[in-house]
Formats: C-alpha cells, structure tokens, sequence
C-alpha cells in the first residue's frame, strides 16, 4: 500500500509533538526573516527616488544606509536562527526514529530476518530515514519562507501596479499543471532508487564479508556486473527524479522570464514611472524567482521523504515477537516435552513432522541424522526462535507459549555453529548481556573451562582486549572457545549445543570436549553433532530423517538394530 501525504504527517507527527513549541519559534524566526527580506525591493526603490536626485541630503543617505543594512541583517540572522533550530529538530526527531527502529529490531521474530536481506534492513536505518530528515523541519522551513515570500512579494507587485501584475496571474494554472504532472513521476522514481539503495547495501555487505571466497572463485568479474546493474538502476531513476524536477524549475523560469520581459516592455511604453518605482517593481519580479522555483523543487525532496517513510514505518509497524506468556520461571529443572510438533518455514513443505521427544532432567541427548533432517529447527524451536505450526512444548511441564520470553530464555544457554562474535571485548563477550553485573572471577573462570585463558592472556589487554568485527583478529578455533565460554558463564540449567566443537583441532577438541563434559553436569543438554566422540558418550540419541524421528536409544543399541544410526556411523556423520 502506497503512502500518501496525509498519512505521512500523521505517522511523523507523534515525532514532531515534542518539538511542535521549538517548531513554532523556528518558523516564528522564519517569517521575521522573510518579511525584512520582502521590503528590500520597496527600500532599493525608495534610494534611488530620493538619494539619485538634486534634493538629496547627507542624513538621508545615512538613514537609508542604515536602513538597508539593518533589513539585510536582522534578516540574516533571523534566518540563522530559524535554521539551526530547524537542523536540532530534523536531527532529533532522526535520532527518535533510529531508537524506535532499533528497539524493533530487537523485538522481531527470526522469521522476519529469514525473509529480508541484511543490507535491505540497514538501508532502512541509514539511507531511509535520512530521506525523512528533510521533512521533519527543512521542508517545512522552505515552504514558509518561499510562500510567505510569494504572497508579500506579488502583493507588493500588485500595490505598486495592478495592471503589469496580471502576467503573474498566467503562472499560477501552470505551475500547479506541472507540480501535479512530476509527483506520480517523482514518487514512483525514488521508490525504485530505495529498493535499489537496500539491494545494493546488501551486494557490499555480502563482498566485504565473503571478500576471501570471491577471491579464490575469482567471482571479482561476476559481482562487479552485478553491482554495476545495481548503481546503473540508480543512476537511472535518480536521473529521472532530477529530470521530473528540472523541467518544472525550467518552466518556472521561463515563465517568470517571460513576466519580466513584458514588464520591461510595457513600463517603458505604456505606462508612466519613476526610475525608483520601475527598479522596485523589477526587483520584487526577480526576487520571486528563487522562492518560486523552491516552491516547486520542494516536491522533490518531500517525495523522497513519503517513500522512505513508508519504507519506515513499515519496519515499526512489524509484528513483534509474540510474548503473551506471564509466567515466570525459577528454579527450573529442565525436562523437556515435544508433543506431537509440526513445523514448517513456508506453510507448504514441513520440517518437522509430528515430534514426540521427552527428555529427562539432567539427561544429555545428541540428535543426528543427514543435513536437513531437522535437527536445529527443533532446537530452535526450545527457545520460541519459531513457534510450532502445530503441537506443544513444554519444560518442567509448562508450556513454553505460557512462560515470558525473557524468563525463557534465560533459562537456556546456546552454542551455535555460526560463532557470533561482537566488535567489543573479551569480557564483554563473555559476559553478554550481564556485562555490568558479571564478576570478573566468573568471566575469568568461564575462560578457564573453556580453554580460552591461555590465548587470551597472550594478547594485549587479555580480557579487555577489543577483538574485532566478530571476533576477525582471533583464529576459528579462538573464536568458538569464547562462545563456549559465553555460555558456561550463563550458567543455565539448558545448554543446546549446535556444532560446538566443529572449528576445533582434534588436541583443542579433547580439551575443549572435557570441559563441556563438566559443563554437562547436572544440567539439561541437548547436543547436535557429526562426530562421532562428541555424541557416544550421550545418554540418548535421537535419530532424524525428513523432520521425523525414526530412531532413539543408546550408541550401543542403535549400533545393534543395523538401522539409519548405524548407516551413519559407518560414515562417521560425514
């Protein structure tokens, strides 16, 4: 659905509300400034009729000396003024957007991460909301200032002389012809330059991150092509906004040309004036070009504001997480109970199909089976990442859509097989999200368990050393110790393990394996793995194949049955 202007104000103006005193001044300050600036034609008029004749004495040359520059200068600084309160309040209200935006990003669903790209999300963030900066206050300024302006000046126009003021009346239906002809244009352009904007955000995001493998495909030709088409795209529908904006600047001034022509011809043949009243008049006529001309070319700018702030508003109006649970939850145990759960991404294919898993306190389960079987969807679905299509689950039996989000998932700790690092310090990843009320002593033994501390000490802070854009100074190896260490300094009662020890060397993984087997202890644990020394030693497996589980039992006795495990086995996972 397309945004009009309308329901652009109304959605900016909860942003704005705060402001609406600070705006008034401002515009206050801007109409002083225009109405000094409007007076100058009369006062150059006034000059020229009174100092250019045999009459004229050395106080009136000084008064109107003074009186000229003090219009010119208090309607330089009125408009100062006006501006720099303008450009607070553009910056503000940008800032508020940006925190609402964060704050929803914070909020939303992993579905809605799936369905849009990276660089589209930050295009949002950056090139959008920046386009509504313009609106917040500057177009706003623009248009008091240059219709203020054209209403003073062209009844000036008409003061002076009614008659030579009727070629005004001709721009009028033509002016507004043009406007209205360039919006749809002009609209359509800058959504196709937004899309474009969040496509290309995306191509550099997906190049500066995979910079090695685009080098070692050597796919520099193929992505260069792409990124070419991409700003190609741009260029184009930017030329056209420009196009749609410059040809109703250029009829402005063609028309105000125009004007001005028949005035010069028909004051010096027709009519009767002073040398002063025609310079007046003249004046006013080319001091209405600018603001006219502003008048149209404001169109352009707040096009491109409505876009982006569609493009906005529909990130803040996405659906948050679904968080109706009111349950607290203390002192967990952490059985778990899969009943009868189905899941799919799309509505069509099921990943998961009619899952019934009990999983004891304190009991380690590793879930196997080929790529695709299932497995971390049903992990992820123990943290309400996603919630079940259809089914029930529940720990200490509580279902989870009960339990508050944030009391969820503080019971669960999370190793993941993508190692996610953040541009901060070891410590602070570590102890993410508890970085103000975690103990040194804990980060500190965290590192210990996880075979972290000898690395860490050997760089140049140890534990207060900035690690890069997810973690880019450390080694793969490096990097997934401290996101298990990130998770013994949870310290929940749950730990999914998802491919904790696939970067690790084998003389790491022993090590690493030993202290999660102390990790284990005590605690809910639920392990997916392809090597086979991380899953033997579980005290159950659970076998999947097509998002079922057809198999569950011991190493042992899933060896002895000659079924799918065993098949795997024989593979070593691979």
């Amino acid at each position: 659905m397309t945004m009009g202007y309308r329901e652009f104000i109304k959605r900016l103006y909860p942003y704005m509300k705060a402001h609406i005193g600070k705006l008034a001044l401002t515009s206050l300050m801007m109409v002083f400034a225009t109405v000094f600036e409007a007076s100058i034609p009369e006062i150059t008029g006034q000059i020229v009729d009174t100092l250019f004749t045999d009459n004229r004495t050395n106080d009136i040359a000084l008064f109107y000396a003074l009186a000229l520059f003090l219009v010119i200068a208090l309607s330089s600084l009125f408009a100062l003024t006006s501006v720099s309160a303008s450009s607070w309040i553009s910056n503000k209200v940008i800032m508020d957007l940006r925190v609402d935006m964060f704050a929803k990003l914070l909020k939303l669903p992993k579905a809605y991460f799936d369905k849009n790209t990276t660089g589209g999300i930050l295009s949002k963030l950056t090139f959008d909301v920046e386009q509504i900066s313009s609106a917040a206050s500057t177009i706003w300024l623009n248009f008091i200032k240059s219709s203020l302006t054209v209403v003073l000046l062209v009844g000036y126009l008409f003061y002076k002389n009614y008659l030579l003021s009727l070629t005004l009346l001709v721009l009028l239906p033509l002016v507004y012809l043009a406007v209205k002809f360039s919006s749809s244009r002009m609209r359509s352009s800058s959504k196709k330059v937004q899309d474009s904007m969040g496509r290309m955000t995306h191509l550099l995001d997906e190049n500066i991150s995979g910079s090695d493998l685009i080098k070692i495909y050597l796919a520099q030709k193929s992505e260069s092509r792409k990124f070419l088409s991409l700003i190609n795209t741009i260029r184009q529908q930017r030329f056209k906004v420009d196009i749609a904006s410059g040809l109703n600047t250029a009829l402005v001034n063609i028309l105000i040309g125009l004007s001005l022509a028949c005035v010069v011809y028909v004051s010096s043949t027709y009519l009767t004036m002073t040398a002063g009243d025609f310079l007046a008049f003249f004046t006013a006529m080319g001091m209405l070009v600018k603001p006219a001309k502003n008048l149209v070319n404001i169109n352009k700018p707040l096009q491109q504001a409505i876009v982006a702030g569609q493009s906005v508003f529909q990130l803040i109006d996405e659906k948050s997480e679904v968080n109706q649970g009111k349950r607290e939850f203390e002192n967990i145990k952490g059985e778990i109970s899969f009943k009868n759960v189905s899941f799919s991404y799309d509505g069509e294919r099921a990943s998961l199909n009619n899952i019934n898993l009990e999983i004891k306190q304190g009991e380690t389960v590793a879930l196997v089976g080929s790529t695709g079987s299932g497995k971390t969807t049903l992990v992820s679905l123990i943290a309400r990442f996603y919630n079940p299509t259809s089914g029930s689950i529940s720990i200490d039996k509580q279902d989870i859509n009960d339990i508050e989000l944030t009391a969820l998932r503080s019971q669960i700790s999370f190793v993941d097989q993508n190692v996610r690092l953040f541009n901060d310090t070891v410590k602070n990843n570590i102890a993410l999200g508890q970085s103000d009320t975690m103990s040194i002593e804990l980060i500190e033994q965290a590192a210990d368990i996880s075979n972290s501390t000898e690395f860490v000490n050997k760089l140049g802070k140890r534990f207060e050393t900035e690690i890069g854009e997810d973690g880019t100074t450390l080694s793969g190896g490096q990097r997934q110790r401290l996101s298990i260490a990130r998770a013994i300094a949870k310290n929940s009662p749950i730990l999914i393990l998802d491919e904790a020890t696939s970067a690790l060397d084998s003389a790491t993984e022993r090590l690493v394996q030993s202290a999660i087997d102390q990790m284990q202890e005590g605690r809910t644990t639920i392990i997916i793995a392809h090597r086979l020394s991380t899953i033997q030693n579980a005290d159950r497996i659970v076998v999947l194949k097509e998002g079922e589980i057809i198999e569950q039992g011991s190493h042992e006795e899933l060896l002895s049955k000659s079924g799918e495990y065993a098949k795997l086995n024989a593979k070593q996972f691979l």
